[in-house]
C-alpha cells in the first residue's frame, strides 16, 4: 500500500513536471519554427505545424529590410551603460554597509529597502517631465538612467549580503601589511565577490535586454531604438502583421539572452545560494 502510494505520489510529480517543461518550451519551439515558415505557410497549415520547408527569407528580411543591426546596436550600449555603473557602485555601497561602522548605517540599509517596493512604472510622468525640461529625451541617458536607480536596491541588498560575512582578518591582514582600503577592495573582495557579480550581471542584463516601456517613453526616433521596440516595425497599416519577420525577429531578440543566460547560470546560483545562506 505505501509503495503504491509512493509511485503514485512519482508519477503525479514527473507528470506536473512534464507539464511545466512543455509550458515553459512549447511558446519558443513555436516562435522559432514559425520564423521558418513562407507566407504561404501562415495560410494554409494550421498554426500547430512544422514549416512545409526551411524558409529563411524571414531572417533576410529582418537584417535587409529593418534597422535591427541599429536596435542591436542601441540594446548593447544601454546594457553595458547599466550594468557597469550599476555593479560598482552596488558593490561599493553594499560593502560599505556590511563592513564600515557609521552612524545611520542600519537607516540607510532601510532606506535602500524601501526602494525594493517602487516600481519603475510609477515614476514615468514625473521622470518624463524632467528629462524633457533637461533635454534628455531620446537620449541613451533618459533610458540608462532609470534602469541603474530602481535596480539599484537589489544589488546592494544581494551586495551586502555577501560581503556581511567577507572574513575581516585578510582585510585586517591586508591593511597591516600596507594595503589601503581602495586597494583592499579591488584586490580581495571583487576577486572574492565573483559569484555575486554575475548573479546581478545576470538578473539585470535579462531585466535590461527585454526592458520596453521605459525605452518607449523616452525614446521618439528609429536611431534610438532598442530590440524590443524594433518588433513594432513589423506591424503594418490596419495592424497588418508580417508574423514570419515578427517570429524571426522574437527569435534574433532572444538568442542573446538564452545564450548568456546559459553561459552564467551556474555561477549565478552559486551567488544567490551564498547570498540567501550568509545573508
Amino acid at each position: 500500500m505505501i509503495k503504491r502510494k509512493i509511485s503514485v505520489g512519482g508519477t503525479v510529480k514527473w507528470i506536473i513536471a512534464i507539464l511545466l517543461v512543455v509550458m515553459q518550451v512549447y511558446p519558443f519551439l513555436y516562435v522559432f519554427t514559425s520564423s521558418f515558415k513562407s507566407l504561404d505557410d501562415f495560410q494554409k497549415l494550421p498554426a500547430y505545424a512544422m514549416p512545409s520547408a526551411l524558409y529563411l527569407g524571414n531572417y533576410i528580411t529582418v537584417f535587409t529590410k529593418s534597422h535591427m543591426l541599429t536596435y542591436f546596436k542601441n540594446s548593447i550600449i544601454v546594457l553595458v551603460g547599466v550594468l557597469v555603473p550599476l555593479i560598482i557602485i552596488a558593490l561599493m555601497a553594499g560593502f560599505a554597509l556590511s563592513k564600515i561602522k557609521f552612524r545611520g548605517r542600519k537607516f540607510l540599509l532601510n532606506y535602500f529597502l524601501l526602494g525594493l517596493m517602487l516600481p519603475m512604472q510609477v515614476a514615468l510622468i514625473p521622470l518624463f517631465t524632467i528629462f524633457n525640461k533637461l533635454g534628455l529625451i531620446n537620449t541613451y541617458a533618459a533610458i540608462i538612467l532609470p534602469q541603474i536607480a530602481f535596480s539599484m536596491s537589489y544589488s546592494i541588498q544581494l551586495f551586502h549580503s555577501f560581503s556581511k560575512f567577507f572574513p575581516e582578518e585578510m582585510l585586517e591582514a591586508a591593511i597591516i601589511d600596507g594595503c589601503s582600503p581602495i586597494g583592499c577592495f579591488f584586490k580581495m573582495v571583487v576577486p572574492m565577490s565573483l559569484n555575486s557579480i554575475i548573479t546581478v550581471a545576470t538578473m539585470q542584463a535579462v531585466f535590461c535586454w527585454n526592458e520596453y516601456i521605459n525605452a518607449y517613453t523616452f525614446t521618439r526616433s528609429t536611431d534610438m531604438k532598442t530590440v524590443t521596440l524594433g518588433l513594432n516595425d513589423y506591424v503594418g497599416s490596419m495592424g497588418l502583421t508580417d508574423w514570419g519577420a515578427t517570429f524571426a525577429a522574437i527569435t534574433v531578440t532572444v538568442i542573446p539572452v538564452f545564450v548568456f543566460y546559459f553561459i552564467c547560470s551556474k555561477k549565478m546560483l552559486a551567488g544567490m545560494s551564498a547570498g540567501a545562506v550568509k545573508g
